[in-house]
């Protein structure tokens, strides 16, 4: 007897028919039109999806009741119906709760170890580190993992030593009249300079008590360098960031729209207006900067100048080289520096987003521009669905 492997099997049991089903498809292309960035420009909103409908069953009806005969007549309602409150153009949406995080802090001693586990495990299934030999023991397989920690803690530092000879090498070319600077190795340089800051630090830490390099990067994810974080590592605090980047929108989301109003048509936000209400930690929040709570803000907008100053000169060489080559984790990597949160966005949304931020600071390449980008995209909960 032959059955047919066509069949396919839905989760309430039934089955379609083997027959074969043809879908054509059509695709358009239209051409990208060149218009001129408005005044007050928006990034472009996210596609709006359907809630799933969740289907559950309910108690039966009896007869009696679901008769229309037996039902009771609905009285009408005394006030009516209030049609629903629209927010004027210019108005900035009101602060909301901050919407529910994805990421859970695990703070029992069993979450910490379970947590360390899967991190070994999937660097392990990356190829980054090397598992354990087959039969080996607890005792065999906790030394193996802690040597193989160990030596992965000591690639990143050297890796570190390693790029910053050639970040001379390209500072030297660039001096002499050589080869003009690349987009990657300015970003390779950026993030040199930071992690030499973290070496001294971590290191001490790796020696005395390697143990609480987990907590670090749980609590404290800016101390470690980038090259002695594991992809796992990565993920869960690419997620914490964003997180506390909606909470930023949803708290200071008045705030930040106060300023945009008061810049006006000019389209720029001085220094001198980033003072008092918080306003300072909630740009650095949204720029993935460190926003630790004994920081003044005067250090707080040195730090905005520096990172922003650095984003102008990525702006030139992302204009001159194109954005078409980034790769997705350049690309998200690229959203993130400019304070545009990527998550739920696909390729083709993250690209809209990057190229609207290019677009808006092309008749205007300052600083003070990029600070009106960023705080008007932090007083748009709706953008991200808030």
């Amino acid at each position: 007897m032959i059955r047919s492997r066509a069949c396919g099997h839905l989760a309430n049991g039934y089955y379609f028919s083997p027959r074969p089903v043809l879908i054509f498809t059509r695709r358009v292309q239209t051409q990208p039109t060149q218009d001129k960035p408005p005044k007050d420009p928006l990034p472009p909103p996210k596609d709006p999806r359907k809630q799933p409908v969740q289907l559950r069953p309910g108690p039966l009806k009896s007869l009696k009741d679901s008769h229309p005969k037996n039902a009771a007549p609905k009285e009408p309602s005394a006030t009516p119906k209030e049609a629903p409150a629209t927010l004027p153009p210019n108005t900035p949406p009101t602060a909301r709760p901050p919407p529910a995080v994805k990421t859970v802090d695990p703070v029992s001693i069993r979450g910490l170890k379970e947590m360390t586990v899967r991190d070994i495990a999937d660097a392990e299934s990356h190829g980054i580190l090397t598992p354990p030999p087959p039969g080996a023991g607890f005792a065999k397989s906790t030394l193996h993992k802690m040597i193989q920690i160990g030596k992965f803690y000591f690639r990143g530092v050297k890796l570190i030593y390693t790029r910053a000879g050639i970040a001379r090498d390209i500072k030297a070319r660039v001096a002499a009249g050589g080869a003009p600077l690349q987009r990657w190795e300015h970003s390779m340089m950026h993030t040199q300079s930071a992690d030499v800051k973290r070496l001294v630090p971590f290191v001490i830490i790796a020696l005395i008590l390697e143990e609480v390099i987990p907590l670090i990067a749980m609590w404290a994810p800016g101390m470690l360098p980038t090259t002695c974080i594991l992809p796992s590592q990565r993920e869960r605090i690419q997620e914490k960031v964003t997180d506390k980047a909606l909470e930023i929108v949803a708290s200071h989301g008045a705030t930040l729209g106060a300023l945009v109003r008061a810049a006006g048509d000019r389209g720029e936000i001085p220094f001198g207006a980033l003072s008092g209400s918080g306003v300072p930690k909630a740009i650095c929040g949204l720029l993935r900067l460190s926003t630790r709570r004994l920081d003044l803000d005067v250090l707080r907008r040195r730090r905005i100048h520096h990172h922003l100053t650095f984003v102008q000169q990525d702006d030139a060489l992302l204009l001159q080289e194109g954005i078409a080559g980034l790769s997705s984790l350049d690309l998200v990597q690229a959203l993130n520096d400019r304070a545009i949160i990527s998550r739920g966005l696909d390729h083709k949304q993250q690209i809209q987003q990057l190229t609207w931020w290019l677009k808006s600071i092309s008749e205007n390449n300052t600083v003070a521009r990029r600070i009106y980008l960023v705080c008007l995209m932090g007083s748009h909960g709706e953008l991200y669905g808030l």
